[in-house]
């Protein structure tokens, strides 16, 4: 916790207001400052700077050094947080070598695209290893509209497919040619579409797994979003998630007034909150991959601290700290493509990836790499040019020497060691599907104690398993299964979704049925859209490795109606039972 003398807020304008605002309603305590030069003695004191990027003059810096040169020797330099509203971090000052500062820029709409795709990540509304193309809509040209554009690029490599990025416009020309003249190489690893906002030409393309909305005023997006909802039900049969920037206003209402769609979220909210602007939350595992990059190098008698790269975090620059999150941001799509979990560590003896899982990720890590130096303005020659951005590596996986394919293979093998120094262990996931019930067979608490008895057996027998509820929530015995083993044993919820979200709302017999369903929607890892005609069985079949059902038992395994080789039936008459014995 920062006290008043250690933390400082300079500024007289609208940043610097709404910067003390978020402050005091987190009971952050601060010194507010107009100037620096009227409160030398706090800054010599203070252990971190808040600055508004508008406020940063060169003059200003000049008074930093100078006061920063007397401030006693045994405290640490003086950290100083640029804020910024663009996504481009842009390059810390020039500062003398013996300056005692510690300068980080802070982009507003940067640092939002990247908790925004932490926190409802792409694979939210797909399932990659069914074969799904993630394709990310957005709509509307308000900030973060551009900056989740760019990080969605950057984290959305799940195969070796292309990812489809569609842009509504109410230019779209423009809108690409602005994209394109930033980033003219983001067109060799993705499909770009740019379309206008009222028309946005689904036919014939991947059904759209998430969906952004940013409009200027944000109150317009939200019929914006209503439409692409509808149309997107229409259209291509699914329901993604859509995420609503609300600007300012303040969402009410509870669960049952929710679509089942609808997000909202303020970037501005999300980002200038003290923990993460001050506290780093969200770098935690860019700081462990770091760290690691340090140790390695001490581990090979090099000093790291010579080395502008091996810098301790406080004073490493923002390119190479970008470095480290682009990489730590797209470790969590590697888990969703290796069905792993994230677990705490005390609870995994030991991990490790399978060759066939080793040399997949490694090819899309290596997609992953190359795609972020294209966005960087890098391009392939023979010889590596810095100055320049050329890169030899610059090629496909497959055209890698043995030597360079190590070295994406080395990445993919380290990332159970980097979780482990955050407090995390991997564990693999027991995809138990619940197949669809006719009839009303939630039962009172007999129910209840037979579905936590088969729950229970399930943990017993894969206690290094973890277990994930795949199901469409439409009937009350489904909700129930995901309800207990969500609450109980720390289950994990897909959602799977072969009709419209709000066809299957509209089907619930009363409002309470309606509101369990969003309740439980809104705490699923994922939701899957299965619109095709037999994709859900297909689904089924594919991907779930236990089918769980409520009834009477089909008369031989060989008639259920999906053929898994393990099948749990609970019976109301005959009570449960297993095709497979333990």
């Amino acid at each position: 916790m920062f006290n008043r003398q250690r933390l400082i807020l300079c500024g007289t304008g609208a940043l610097t207001q709404e910067l003390g605002l978020y402050f005091r309603q987190a009971g952050r305590a601060f010194h507010a400052a107009g100037r620096i030069a009227d409160c030398p003695g706090p800054v010599r004191r203070a252990h971190t700077l808040v600055l508004p990027g508008i406020e940063a003059t060169p003059g200003v810096f000049d008074q930093l050094v100078e006061i920063c040169r007397r401030r006693p020797r045994r405290r640490p330099p003086l950290r100083v947080i640029l804020v910024d509203e663009g996504g481009d971090a842009g390059d810390e000052p020039a500062l003398p070598a013996d300056a005692r500062l510690l300068v980080e820029r802070f982009g507003i709409e940067r640092n939002a695209a990247r908790v925004l795709l932490t926190r409802w990540p792409l694979h939210l509304g797909a399932d990659p290893l069914f074969g799904q193309v993630i394709h990310v809509l957005v709509a509307g040209d308000a900030p973060p509209a551009d900056t989740l554009r760019l990080q969605a690029l950057r984290v959305a490599h799940y195969s070796d497919r292309p990812s489809v990025l569609t842009s509504l416009a109410a230019d779209p020309d423009a809108c690409r040619r602005l994209f394109e003249t930033a980033y003219p190489q983001a067109g060799r690893f993705s499909r770009l579409r740019f379309r206008h906002i009222d028309d946005p030409g689904l036919d014939g393309i991947p059904p759209v797994t998430a969906a952004f909305v940013s409009t200027d005023p944000p109150e317009a997006g939200l019929e914006l979003a209503r439409q692409l909802c509808r149309r997107l039900a229409d259209e291509q049969r699914v329901s993604p998630p859509v995420l609503l920037e609300v600007g300012r206003a303040e969402p009410v209402g509870g669960v049952g007034d929710w679509d089942g769609q609808l997000i909202p979220f303020s970037h501005r909210r999300l980002v200038l909150c003290p923990e993460v602007l001050l506290d780093g939350r969200g770098d935690e595992l860019a700081r462990v991959i770091h760290g690691h990059y340090r140790d390695t190098t001490a581990a090979q008698g090099r000093d790291p601290a010579v080395e502008p790269a091996g810098r301790s975090w406080a004073g490493l620059s923002s390119s190479y700290r970008d470095a480290n999150r682009h990489q730590a941001d797209h470790l969590w799509a590697k888990l969703a493509i290796t069905d792993c979990l994230a677990v705490p560590e005390d609870l995994v003896e030991s991990f490790a990836f399978a060759p066939v899982e080793v040399e997949r990720l490694a090819m899309i890590e290596h997609g992953r790499w190359a795609a972020d130096r294209y966005l960087d303005g890098w391009t392939y020659a023979p010889e590596r040019d810095n100055a320049r951005k050329h890169h030899p590596q610059l090629i496909p996986y497959a055209a890698l020497s043995g030597p360079m394919k190590d070295l994406d293979r080395f990445a993919v093998r380290l990332a159970p060691r980097l979780l482990a120094r955050s407090g995390l262990g991997l564990v693999r996931m027991l995809i138990v599907a619940v197949e669809e019930s006719a009839g009303d067979n939630s039962g009172p608490g007999g129910q209840r104690a037979v579905v936590d008895g088969v729950l229970r057996r399930l943990a017993q027998r894969h206690p290094d398993r973890g277990l994930v509820i795949a199901s469409t929530l439409a009937d009350p015995a489904s909700r129930l299964v995901a309800r207990r083993a969500l609450d109980g044993f720390a289950a994990s919820l897909f959602v799977l979704c072969p009709r419209p979200i709000s066809e299957t709302l509209a089907a619930q017999p009363h409002a309470a049925a309606r509101a369990e369903l969003l309740a439980l929607l809104a705490r699923a890892r994922r939701r899957i859209a299965l619109p095709g005609a037999g994709e859900h069985e297909r689904w089924l079949a594919q991907r779930a490795e236990i089918l769980l059902g409520f009834g009477a038992w089909a008369s031989s395994p060989g008639d259920a109606p999906v053929p898994i080789p393990k099948r749990v039936w609970i019976d109301p008459t005959r009570g449960v039972d297993w095709s497979f014995e333990y």
